[in-house]
This record gives C-alpha cells, structure tokens and sequence, in this order.
C-alpha cells in the first residue's frame, strides 16, 4: 500500500511547475523524489511531507519560518533550500540535488572510511555545523542518513531547521522533546534537555565513529540501551581511530560543557588533515531507490518526552527507561534495560517504581552504586598507596596517570607550549630546522608523536620551523630583465627593478644585481639594474654655424649627419640656414639629424639679346631668370641695340636688365 502511494505520486507537477520523476527516500516526516524543476530546467529534491501534518497550523507557520531560515543558509557543506509551499493540502520543500546518495546508503554497502577519509569528511561537516551556530542554527539531527555527497563526493548536511519543526508539531515545549533519531542523540537529548551546538557535535562525533570502526560505542540489544549506557559516561574511543582518536574524544564528552566547539573542531581538524596523507578518493554510490537500511536510518526524527526534575538533577535509569518506552518502536521489555550482570528477575516489575517517579509530590530515590564502582575505587587506592609507600615501578603510575600527546605540528610555538602544559605534559628540547612547507615560527614535528600515550609529566620535544632554506643567488649580469626575473622568482628571491643609461648594455639587459652572489634567504629582495640604452643626445642649434662645425658637433654625439644644400640671398654661402630637428630637443643615439647648407645667392649669365625685338629681348631674359628693367628708345626703333648690364655679365638671379633699342 505504501509502495503504490509513492508509485501514485510520480508525474505529479507541484504549483504548475516541478514535476515528481522518481521516489529516493522516505522517512517518518515525508517522502523524498527527484524531480524536474520546468522553470529552470534543473534536477532537484523535493521532500514530500506527509499530509497528516497539514491539518497542524502551528506546525505550518513553523514550518514556513523554519524553510525560509534554512534557505538563508549559503555554505558550501549545506543543502540548498530552494523552495517551500503546500500541494494539496501537503507541506513540500524543494532542495538541491545531490547525487552522490547519503553516508548512510554508503556504509549500508559495507565500506568504512579510512583515517585520511574520515578527518577530511568530519572537517567538512565540522565547516558546515560552524557557519550555521555561527548563525544560531541548531541542526538536533546529524546522522549518516543526512549527510548527502554531491557527484564529486563533496559532503552536505541535509535538514536544517526541520527537527525543530516538527519537534513542534507534535509537542507544545521544545524543552522536554528528545528531537533526532535516538542512534545518534547527546546525552541531553536522551535525558530531554534543549539541544544546543555541542548536540551536534556529539552527534556527528558518533556519526564517525561509526563510519571509521563500523559500529557505534557502548554496548546494547536495543537503541534505548544504547541511550543508557550513554547518559552514564564519556565515550572511550578505541586506538583503531588513528590520529582522530583525541578529536571524537573531545566530541563525544557527557557533558556538554566539556565538548569541543565546532569552530574549534574545525581548527583541529585543518591541522590533521595537513599532517596526514591526502585521502583516496570515495567511491560514492548515488541514492539507492526506498531501500530502508538495516538501521531504519532514514527515519526523520523520534519525538520523546521525558520527566526531569531538574536541568542539573541526577535522572535514574527508570526515569530514562519509562519516558522511551512511550515511543512504540522504542518500547521493550522491562528486564532487557537491566544491567548484564543483574538477574533479570531483580528488575521485572517496574510499575510501582515507575509510577512513583512520575508522581508529582514523589523524590526520585537515590541509584545505588554498581558493586564493580567500589571495587575499582579501592583498587585505585591501593594502587596510590603502593606508589607512595611500597616503592611500586613507575609503569603502574603511569598506567594511572596517562594522558595523550596533543597534535601541535603546524601550531606557533607558544600555542604548542600551551597544549603541551594543558594535557599535562611539560615542553622538552626545542630544536630548530629550515622547512618547505611549515613558515618560520610555527612546529615542524612533535616527538613522541600525536595520540602517543604518556605519563603526566612527560617531556614532548619540538622542532620548530625557520622557514625556508637560504637560497644560493645566481648570476644574472647579461640576461634579459624578463629571464632575469623569471630565474630570482623561482627560487623565492624577489626581483627589485631599476633602470641606468648605458653606452654599452644593450637596450633591457641586466647591468648588474645586488646583492649578487652569495646564500640569501627567501623573499630577499635582489636590486636588477636594467639598461634603457644609451642616455638620449641633445640636439645642438645648428643654424649659423659653418658647414664644418656643424658636422663635427652632430658626429660628436654619435648622431647621424644629413646634409643638403640651397641658394639664399641672405645667408652666405657654406652656412647652415636651416635643420629638421629642434634645436635642445632629446634623441637616441644614432639619429639622423639633417639640415640646409647655404650656397649664398643663384648668379646667372646676361644673355645676348642685341638685334632681337623688345618683345623677343624680354621672353629670353626672363627665361634667364632676369627682369627686364629700363627701356631707352631712340628713333622710335624696336631692335635693341644694347643692354646693361653687358650680355655674358655674371648677375644674381633676378637682378633687371636695362635696354636700348634704336
């Protein structure tokens, strides 16, 4: 029946606009489906949930707030919260899709994740929780089934904001309410106090763990012992965890107060995931089509209400074991919640004591200590008391007194100092050596190494970094300026460029370097003096100067004479008249710089015009360049008898010449 409601919903569109392809998950709130958004023409998720939620309006206006807060989340590690609205009287979201499937369909195939995996997956998720608390958003629901891989196996935390929805649908005080799927709440979601970020840690602290060991920690036939077990201690994470081992503890405290932030979960995580080898790839699987895991995982959320006398009251474990068994898949037999080692006759009959707890005028009674609780006190006793008086080896105080090398490759000095006093161990020698890839300053290696287990008082040895190894400056005097530079940037050297005039470097070759030889450390700045050629001429005044002068000053300067000759009437002969290039104007080298020299005025022969008519006399002499000037007639003649000056006189071009005719 359920089958054929999800076949019944594929081909649906939503609001005219997002058609249902094919179902890929389902959980106690709705069912998830790929679809095609026809607005856009994108693949996206559409969460369909179930309409019995519809009838709720308070969850509705939450419901709304909750999707139009989560959209505003924009990160890298989120999924999107495209759009929200009602189809039918049933609630919808539409959100990214993401191919890649969940963690859960990953691990259901039976894969783990290696410790390289698993650090940079946990950093991730770690971004993601951080720039949401930064935000104040509580997500009360991390689990592998909502940590989503896109194609690249890029992980997303799905669900923002809908826990503390639906936590409110169903009842009228969020605090109270044990919001997440129970696998994977914090002790104060199991007691049913209000979920805050270290929740979340907690949670995503189990979530690896599973990931990387395959099971969760403690032991139990049924998720409420789980809870149990949990409520009572901080999780001891076994060494198969590699070097995350410290970081799950630092998650996976009792108290709240004393988990790790999830800003500095993440600052601890960048560290690790530089110390360690870059992981293999992961080899997501995409989502598998409503296939529920061994785990019922993909069920939303498990609302449990619990009685408290108190935010710091101690809460037994009836309390705990009545309030889940409201649940109906969390209720078990009232014998399998006792402890191991207790006959299970000596706890089958909780009734009276149950309903003595929920009375309103009862005091919960005092838990009587396990007998094992006392016997490990007094072996810890006796233990102290041989180290003090019986002179017991130092290996048994030290198997009391444990603690872990901190992780402090790639901390400054000082923080490192710090880490290595606060875990209770003390600073030993601090050596220092050049490094490729830690900068001056900060730890270059730790000795014993991280997650190393010693005795309180320890020396832990640091190698500090100098920073890069001096470079050798290699000689560059002759190169172009751009291999030059090229070269010095290449082995960390900066390149400080100036330029010099040279009359023997050619144009941008480097004329010298400095310093120029010799170790010099990285990021030294090496001074390149580069050639602009030869320093430009001034062209000198040429005009009046003889031809001579001027020859000899242009060649002085290593310019390029150009000469040319041209009559004047005002400028002697063999005298510059006139140049091309401006007197004091700037040049190269090698220029060519022309000018006009004088050859005084043009002279002409008087040709003989004596026996030609005055009309034939005046057409030759201008033809000779000569004007006709004063005209002497006697006898009323038109032959020209003589001319002044004489023909065959030598006379300046122009000059008039006088006739007589007769």
């Amino acid at each position: 029946m359920y089958t054929a409601r999800l076949q019944e919903n594929i081909g649906k569109i939503l609001h005219g606009r997002y058609t249902l392809v094919a179902a890929i998950g389902q959980g106690a709130s709705g069912d998830v489906y790929l679809a095609q958004d026809l607005s856009l023409g994108r693949k996206v998720a559409i969460k369909l949930l179930h309409s019995s939620l519809a009838g709720d309006t308070f969850f509705l206006k939450r419901f709304q707030s909750e999707a139009k807060s989560a959209a505003s989340l924009n990160h890298p590690n989120i999924m999107r919260v495209f759009d929200w609205g009602e189809s039918e009287s049933t609630p919808y979201l539409v959100l990214e899709y993401l191919a890649g499937g969940s963690l859960r369909e990953y691990l259901n195939n039976g894969e783990l994740l290696t410790e390289s995996q698993a650090a940079s997956l946990m950093l991730q998720v770690a971004q993601g929780l951080a720039y949401a608390h930064g935000r104040g958003y509580v997500h009360r629901d991390i689990k592998p089934a909502n940590l989503l891989f896109d194609d690249e196996a890029r992980i997303r935390i799905a669900d923002f904001g809908l826990a503390r929805a639906l936590s409110e649908a169903a009842w009228t005080e969020p605090i109270g309410t044990l919001m997440g799927t129970a696998r994977y709440a914090s002790p104060e979601q199991a007691l049913a106090k209000e979920s805050d970020r270290s929740s979340d840690v907690y949670s995503l602290g189990l979530v690896m763990h599973e990931a990387i060991l395959g099971f969760l920690p403690f032991t139990g036939d049924t998720t409420v012992s789980l809870l149990m077990a949990r409520i009572h201690g901080d999780v001891s994470v076994p060494a198969e965890t590699g070097a995350l081992e410290p970081i799950l503890e630092s998650c996976l405290k009792l108290s709240s107060n004393d988990r790790i932030t999830s800003v500095d979960l993440v600052s601890q995580l960048e560290k690790l995931v530089r110390f360690l080898d870059p992981p293999t790839p992961l080899k997501v699987v995409g989502p598998s089509p409503m296939v529920a895991d061994e785990h019922g995982d993909l069920t939303e959320i498990g609302e449990i209400s619990v009685a408290s006398s108190g935010a710091d009251a101690a809460v037994s474990d009836a309390t705990v074991i009545d309030s889940l068994s409201i649940v109906p898949e969390l209720a078990v037999p009232f014998d399998m919640l006792a402890p191991r080692s207790a006959p299970k006759t000596q706890a089958a009959a909780p009734g009276p004591k149950a309903a003595r707890i929920h009375s309103a005028n009862a005091t919960p009674p005092r838990r009587r200590r396990p007998l094992w609780l006392a016997l490990a006190a007094l072996i810890l006793i006796a233990l102290l008391a041989a180290i003090s008086f019986a002179g017991i080896p130092s290996k048994v105080y030290s198997l009391v007194f444990a603690t872990k090398v901190p992780l402090v490759v790639g901390d400054t000095l000082k923080a490192a100092e710090s880490s290595i006093t606060s875990a209770h161990l003390k600073v030993g020698t601090i050596s220092y050596a050049y490094s490729s890839s830690v900068k001056a300053g900060d730890v270059t290696s730790e000795v014993p190494k991280y997650g190393t287990s010693l005795s309180r008082g320890k020396p832990v040895n640091l190698v500090v970094s100098k920073g890069l190894a001096p470079v050798e400056v290699p000689a560059v005097v002759g190169m172009s300026a751009t291999e030059a530079e090229n070269r010095l940037k290449s082995i960390g050297l900066v390149p400080v460029i100036q330029q010099s005039y040279s009359e023997t470097a050619p144009l941008n070759q480097v004329m010298s370097a400095s310093p120029s030889s010799g170790l010099q450390d990285v990021g030294t700045k090496i001074t390149l003096t580069i050639s602009q050629g030869p320093t430009p001429r001034q062209v000198p005044n040429l005009v009046g100067e003889s031809e001579q002068t001027a020859l000899a000053q242009i060649k002085a300067l290593e310019l390029v004479p150009s000469e040319s000759t041209a009559y004047s009437t005002t400028v002697s002969s063999g005298v510059v008249m006139s140049q091309t290039q401006t007197a004091g104007s700037m040049v190269q080298r090698g220029t060519t710089v022309a000018f006009v020299v004088s050859k005084g005025p043009r002279m002409v022969t008087v040709p003989n015009v004596v026996g030609d008519n005055l009309q034939q006399a005046e057409a030759t002499l201008n033809q000779a360049g000569l004007t006709v000037g004063s005209v002497y007639t006697y006898f009323g003649s038109n032959t020209v008898v003589a001319t002044s000056p004489r023909p065959g006189t030598s006379v300046q071009a122009g000059s008039s010449v006088s006739i007589v005719t007769g």
